[in-house]
């Protein structure tokens, strides 16, 4: 969390705060992202190794949408 990027996202109807890092591309060229969730709290509730894809769709509801707005 610490080294990763601050985002925002949508999770069953409320937004939450995670962070994201790129970890480097997949042997078929995709883009691979550490990412970590949290509850209301800040309390970790998630982490997982997500294609670019996944996480394009997570955060802009849209695979085809690669970016990544940091939050503050």
């Amino acid at each position: 969390m610490s080294s990763g990027t601050k985002v925002g996202y949508q999770y069953k109807g409320e937004t939450r705060t995670g962070y994201v890092k790129f970890m480097g591309n997949s042997r078929k060229g995709e883009a691979k992202f550490e990412f970590v969730g949290t509850n209301a709290n800040g309390d970790v509730t998630t982490y997982h190794v997500k294609r670019g894809e996944d996480l394009w769709k997570l955060l802009n509801n849209n695979k085809r949408d690669k970016t990544i707005n940091p939050l503050e």
